[in-house]
């Protein structure tokens, strides 16, 4: 496959070469389509390039074919996010014969031409939306498109599918979707229609098929049936769903081998005693369930047994059992099954069969356990769904989905519509989205990860940023996507692990405490959990992620910080790893500058909650399978992005913290700009990044861009002290010969005398100077080395040096005895540090 970006085809659109296989050649409207006047015909031909999805500017499909007339019907492929990607058209012709085409969609010369050609390998399957909004249904596989509509209605629980070509075409197919599923073939009632079936039986299981089974018709089906055909003489629904559900139950699976003396029969697992006097004696252990595979982690340990089940209600359940725990007894694993619904028997003898049976039972097939979302290797794990191409093997995911809420509903054109286009003209929208679609770029960027917290005054339109932003990846939740940022430590660790290479959304910074705000911010970009050691003392294996994250609140994590019962100090590493944007555009309409219409910024934030609540689940999906398409060319072109955005955004003198930070806003941008390019947000060219440019040097003028934040932090808190505790300084005055004149204690002509001084106040015409005895330097800088702070002063031109321009104190005769202070100019009390 060719570049799917920057390769001469619109931002978004997959390019593939042009193929040349038969398939092609007779889908083309060639009179000669054999031997040289065939080859002549494709050499003339120009090959072009294979353009999908259809792009807006499009011309009309073609409604009519030279040879074969008007089609009787067209079925439109799509992706998994609706988008068309070519048609197959059928005609009928006189003689009672049909005729099926492909039309796909080619950039030839710099034209987009439709042509009656097939799409190129690896060609798409028909019914991937479907596949998509349904991630835990059954999947029926079916052979033809009218076949596909017919049976999904007739047989409503499936997910019906099926590929384009015909019989002999199901090796040019992506059957990458299909991985992690349970699969049914129907295959049609002929010779043809049952050697494509086990074509495709074996290419489901190769792509990662979680069970794959092929439907045994009856024999006396008329030559030819499909489920498009109407019910044969003792063939109905009824019998069609009794077809299915025993080839379900003899699902292809791996080879599954019992230990000695247990079998799985439809009544459930038995176990064969046999007695003193050598009868045998079936004792049944538990009910009926599925072995799947065996399975581990990525590094080889974890080793379980998955096996699949229905409850008592008929709901399906797969479940990982993990072999240390049946080791030691198996008690634990019994209690746990049972309470999702698989029938143990608890009888002495019993239970610990049981036990024994999953312990040694041995299957052939592999599986990879998962327990967070993100990368595994090139595909990309989501609950209930693995996106890319087909591995090895299949992937389960073994988290907890519930808690997660990466749920689907509505539709990405309704998303579109509802929240992306709203994002037009309006920088924190724009920015939010871009920060949802980071995550799975931070790894292939190199990108450490991080977040964001939108700060503002109540009903400002924080947590419209938040729900929308969480609508591209799910909802359904307390919070929508969200999570509460009211959570220990453990439970922070694990929820960030759940949402690894991905978006993490915390709500109102406040509601954590102030002591642990600073360390969950360190902890979450740092992507590591605590170290923990086993019983034995060894270290265990720490739990590890990538996360961007999304904050909101109505203070700051510095001023949260400052709360702290210990009036902790923030560090600039913690600022910097929760980058702070106000969620305030500066138009007196909160967050908003282009209300599209609505009457005010209140009815423009109700819209897009509605809408972030009733689309939502399908642009994150989608951009990770636009990004897997093609994913070397993708992250090249998200590194072009970046860089051209470092270059925007320097200026000269940037410190390395602002350097720092710009990574992090240039992430962001490139993955709004791969966002548009691939067609998931309707936003041009160029606006992400403008938006998050806007921001950026916004955020850089509060931070500071020339001197290290902490530099910074050190003269805001020396000018603060001054201005705010100026009692605190004894005043010495014009003429006063050293000598201390400030009123008594307590005099109600003057200043009262502190009961701490922090040294003098000295006054000479218009120059002030304020002289900092020890106490009084360590009480500023507290927190920080006092020998930097004097450096830093000094080197601002705030701290004037000892005569001999090497010691920060100098020497200074008051009342009538030296001293050596730190002599800090007034002149301070004029600058600007952001406060």
């Amino acid at each position: 496959m060719a570049r799917a970006i920057g390769s001469g085809a619109p931002s978004g659109c997959r390019v593939a070469n042009s193929s040349d296989d038969p398939f092609e050649r007779l889908a083309e409207a060639k009179i000669d389509t054999s031997g040289d006047g065939a080859r002549q015909a494709r050499a003339a031909k120009p090959a072009g390039d294979h353009v999908a999805p259809i792009p807006a500017d499009a011309p009309p499909r073609l409604s009519q074919h030279r040879d074969h007339g008007t089609a009787s019907a067209v079925w439109t492929y799509g992706d998994a996010a609706g988008r068309p990607l070519g048609h197959v058209a059928r005609f009928d012709k006189e003689d009672g014969s049909k005729v099926v085409l492909p039309q796909t969609l080619w950039r030839i010369g710099g034209r987009l031409r439709w042509q009656w050609k097939a799409f190129p390998e690896l060609r798409p399957l028909y019914g991937l939306q479907r596949l998509a909004a349904r991630p835990t249904a059954p999947v029926l596989v079916v052979e033809g498109e009218k076949t596909a509509e017919a049976a999904s209605e007739r047989l409503a629980a499936f997910v019906v599918v099926t590929w384009p070509g015909g019989s002999k075409a199901a090796s040019k197919v992506d059957w990458s979707p299909l991985s992690g599923r349970q699969v049914v073939i129907w295959p049609d009632a002929d010779a043809a229609g049952d050697r494509a079936g086990r074509e495709v039986e074996r290419l489901a299981l190769a792509a990662g098929a979680l069970s794959v089974a092929l439907v045994r018709i009856p024999e006396a089906l008329p030559a030819g049936w499909d489920l498009a055909d109407p019910w044969p003489l003792g063939l109905g629904a009824g019998e069609a769903e009794r077809l299915l559900a025993a080839a379900i139950a003899g699902a292809q699976a791996g080879g599954v081998e019992w230990p000695y003396g247990f079998r799985m029969e439809p009544e459930g697992l038995f176990y064969d005693q046999v007695t003193k006097e050598g009868a045998t004696v079936a004792q049944r252990l538990a009910a009926p369930f599925e072995v799947l595979a065996e399975a581990r982690d990525d590094a080889g340990g974890g080793w379980a047994v998955v096996i699949r089940f229905k409850d008592r209600d008929g709901r399906e359940k797969v479940i990982p059992v993990s072999r240390a725990r049946l080791a030691s007894g198996g008690a634990e694993v019994r209690a746990e099954l049972a309470d999702a619904g698989l029938i143990v028997s608890p009888a002495r003898g019993k239970a610990d069969k049981f036990s024994i049976a999953l312990a040694e039972v041995c299957c052939t097939r592999r599986i990879t356990l998962v327990a967070a979302t993100g990368w595994a290797g090139t595909r990309f794990v989501l609950p209930g769904r693995v996106i890319g191409p087909p591995g090895a093997e299949a992937v389960l995911f073994t988290g907890e989905p519930a808690s997660l809420h990466y749920g689907q509903t509505g539709s990405l054109s309704g998303w579109r519509e509802g929240v992306a286009t709203v994002a037009v003209g309006n920088d924190l929208l724009t920015f939010a989205l871009s920060i949802a679609f980071v995550g799975p770029l931070l790894r292939q960027l190199e990108a450490e990860g991080g977040g964001v917290h939108f700060r503002g005054g109540s009903s400002i339109g924080k947590s419209t940023l938040a729900e929308a932003a969480g609508s591209v990846w799910g909802g359904g939740g307390p919070l929508g996507f969200a999570q509460s940022w009211r959570s220990t430590a453990n439970a922070l660790e694990m929820i960030a692990y759940g949402h690894n290479d991905g978006l993490l959304v915390l709500d109102e910074l406040g509601l954590v405490a102030p002591e642990e705000a600073g360390g969950a911010a360190y902890m979450l970009a740092s992507g590591q959990s605590k170290a923990r050691s086993r019983a034995d003392g060894s270290l265990r294996r720490r739990t590890e992620w990538r996360v961007s994250f999304i904050s909101t609140g109505e203070i700051s994590l510095a001023d949260h910080i400052r709360a702290s019962k210990r009036g902790e100090r923030p560090m600039a590493g913690q600022e910097l790893r929760l980058l702070q944007v106000a969620a305030d555009a500066g138009r007196h309409m909160g967050i908003w500058e282009n209300l599209h219409e609505k009457v005010g910024p209140a009815e423009l934030s109700d819209a897009v909650r509605s809408a972030a609540a009733r689309d939502y689940g399908h642009a994150g999906p989608a951009f990770v399978e636009r990004l897997t398409l093609n994913r070397p060319n993708a992250v090249l072109e998200a590194k072009l992005f970046l860089e051209q955005f470092r270059e925007d955004a320097a200026q000269p003198g940037d410190s390395g913290q602002v350097q720092r930070a710009a990574v992090r806003f240039g992430a962001i941008a490139a993955a709004g700009e791969l966002a548009a390019a691939f067609g998931i947000v309707p936003w041009r060219a160029g606006w992400a990044s403008e938006a998050a440019l806007r921001l950026f040097r916004r955020w850089a003028s509060a931070f500071g861009r020339d001197a290290p934040h902490e530099e910074r932090q050190m003269l805001r808190r020396l000018k603060g002290v001054i201005e705010s505790e100026r009692a605190m300084f004894s005043p010495i005055g014009d003429g006063d010969a050293g000598e201390e004149t400030t009123p008594s204690a307590g005099g109600r002509d003057g200043e009262a005398r502190a009961l701490r001084s922090h040294g003098f106040r000295e006054t000479a015409g218009n120059v002030v100077k304020y002289w900092f005895n020890d106490d009084g330097w360590e009480y500023v800088f507290k927190g920080f080395n006092l020998e930097d702070a004097a450096r830093v002063a000094a080197e601002a031109g705030y701290l004037e040096k000892d005569d001999d321009g090497k010691h920060y104190k100098r020497r200074r005769k008051f009342r009538g005895e030296r001293h050596r202070l730190y002599c800090v100019k007034g002149s301070i009390m004029e600058a600007d540090f952001g406060d």
